[in-house]
């Protein structure tokens, strides 16, 4: 793999180990707000990856000379997808479409646009921090994966990756 894409593919696979292991932990109710310092990351990331993307002919994504792009990678894309969107349906349902806020008299509340939606406990509190993190987390993770796979597919439908490729047999 040329030194761009490995660049790329590491970044975005740092980016997806972080974002996968902040998300796993908000089902503890553990709110990793850190990992959101991965948004500067993934604007670089993705753009890059979509122009070294866009820059492969369209003759190779068909043609039996270049290596398939597994089907693992096609069904965990799919997954991933599905994934996505339950877990944001999910977030904001859980979330009653407000965010956890503490006010200044130190009230602990689920707001949406300036109006309180409801009080809550601390635990309430800290379950409702670990949502809002997951629901972000879901994102970030989505798009990391997905550059990563495209910087995967990149490499395979470009001629370094010829060397390693299978030719199917003709029926």
């Amino acid at each position: 793999m040329p030194a761009s894409l490995r660049l790329l593919f590491l970044g975005s696979l740092l980016g997806t180990a972080a974002c996968a292991a902040a998300h796993v932990l908000t089902f503890a109710d553990v709110a990793f707000y850190p990992v959101l310092v991965t948004v500067p990351l993934l604007f670089v990331i993705f753009p890059l990856v979509l122009w070294k993307f866009r820059g492969i002919p369209k003759k190779n994504f068909f043609s039996e000379i270049f290596g398939e792009i597994p089907r693992w990678m096609k069904i965990g894309g799919a997954i991933l997808l599905v994934y996505t969107f339950a877990n944001f349906l999910l977030c904001v349902r859980q979330l009653e479409g407000g965010n956890a806020r503490r006010l200044p008299e130190n009230r602990l509340v689920l707001m949406a646009k300036a109006k309180v939606i409801r009080d809550l406990t601390p635990a309430e509190f800290r379950h409702a921090q670990a949502v809002e993190v997951r629901l972000m987390t879901g994102h970030l993770f989505a798009f990391f994966a997905f550059a990563a796979f495209a910087t995967h597919a990149c490499w395979l439908k470009s001629g370094p990756a010829m060397a390693t490729a299978k030719i199917r047999s003709g029926s």
